[in-house]
């Protein structure tokens, strides 16, 4: 392959990339999961809200699962679900990106997904499993948010590791 072929291909994909960018950016934003400000790591996102003493908003969900899927579009894009949002820390953890992800939800009972933990400043905690409908998950995050529902309570540390 000559030079000015290589650079042709190469222009070609970056034109390619640069007009499907803003198309994908717009796609996200008309879902409403891009107002969410989602956090990856799970050590800053409990920092922070312990800090500002905000709720933790957990979303755990599974790659190319179907309940999760639904999760995501059919309830968290819902504007009126985005707006219990703006005043929590939220973190997206997906179970095939690390498995620290399954880990660090099994304090809180979670085995698999789609599941949403919502975290108050004290520790207690809230936990929906499953597919729910959009009334059933404005009803749960309202009540975890009052301290209506049943939560659990914190999760205990680990112990501290003695040295000989």
């Amino acid at each position: 392959m000559t030079r000015k072929t290589c650079f042709k291909r190469t222009l070609k994909t970056l034109r390619t990339g640069l007009i499907w960018l803003p198309l994908g950016a717009a796609m996200l934003a008309a879902t409403g999961c891009a107002d969410y400000k989602w956090r990856q790591d799970s050590q800053q996102a409990e920092q922070q809200a312990r800090e500002q003493g905000k709720y933790l908003f957990v979303f755990y969900k599974g790659f190319l699962n179907n309940q999760s899927d639904r999760m995501h579009s059919d309830v968290l894009a819902d504007p009126e679900v985005g707006a219990l949002f703006n005043d929590t820390v939220n973190l997206l953890l997906m179970r095939e990106q690390s498995p620290e992800h399954a880990n660090y939800v099994a304090k809180y009972g979670v085995t698999s997904p789609p599941a949403c933990v919502m975290v108050a400043p004290d520790g207690t905690y809230y936990v929906q499993s499953g597919f729910i409908s959009k009334d059933r998950f404005i009803e749960f995050i309202k009540n975890a948010k009052s301290g209506k529902g049943t939560g659990g309570k914190p999760p205990a540390a680990a112990p501290a590791r003695q040295t000989p």
